[in-house]
C-alpha cells in the first residue's frame, strides 16, 4: 500500500490542488487498502478474517499519509515507489523486532517454541507478562530509539 500509494500520488502530484491534496491522498490510500483487503478475502480468507479490523485502519494511518505528503508530492513516480517499498520494509523490520522482543521476554518463547526455561517448569526464567500488553510496544520502541541514538549520535536531532 505504501509503495503504490506513493507511486500514484507522485504521478498526479502536479495536478492536485493544494486545497484538496489530503482528501485526494486519503482517497488513493483508501482505494489501495480496499484492493488489498479484497485480495486477502479472495486468496487468504482465514488471514483476512483475523486482520479485517486492522486492514481498515491503514486508510487513516498517519505514517502512510505523512510519507505521501513529504516525499511522493515532490518526487518522481519511480523514486516514490522505491521510497514506499523502503519505508514499508523498514516499518516491517521495526514491527518484527518489537514483536520478537515482546514475545521472547514476555513469555520466554518465540513462535510458540519455549526458548527460555520457565521457573514454573523448573527453569530459570520468570516471564515479564507486562511486555505482552499493548503499551509495552511503545516502551520497547523508545528503548530502541535510545539505543540507536546512543551508538549513532548523528541520529540525534539538532537543537534549534
Amino acid at each position: 500500500v505504501t509503495a503504490f500509494s506513493s507511486f500514484f500520488i507522485s504521478c498526479i502530484r502536479n495536478h492536485i490542488p493544494s486545497s484538496v491534496r489530503i482528501i485526494v491522498q486519503m482517497t488513493i490510500i483508501a482505494s489501495l487498502v480496499i484492493v488489498v483487503d479484497q485480495f486477502l478475502k479472495a486468496y487468504a480468507y482465514d488471514l483476512s478474517k483475523q486482520l479485517s479490523v486492522f486492514v481498515g485502519l491503514i486508510i487513516t494511518n498517519c505514517i502512510v499519509m505523512g510519507r505521501a505528503e513529504a516525499y511522493a508530492m515532490k518526487s518522481s513516480p519511480g523514486m516514490s515507489f522505491l521510497d514506499g517499498i523502503g519505508n514499508g520494509l523498514g516499518y516491517s523490520v521495526v514491527l518484527l523486532l518489537v514483536a520478537f522482543i515482546r514475545e521472547l521476554f514476555g513469555s520466554g518463547s518465540v513462535f510458540g517454541v519455549q526458548i527460555m526455561p520457565l521457573i514454573s517448569e523448573g527453569g530459570w526464567y520468570q516471564p515479564m507478562g507486562i511486555l505482552l500488553m499493548p503499551p509495552s510496544a511503545f516502551i520497547i520502541i523508545a528503548c530502541l530509539i535510545w539505543l540507536l541514538r546512543t551508538y549513532r549520535p548523528e541520529q540525534v536531532e539538532k537543537k534549534v
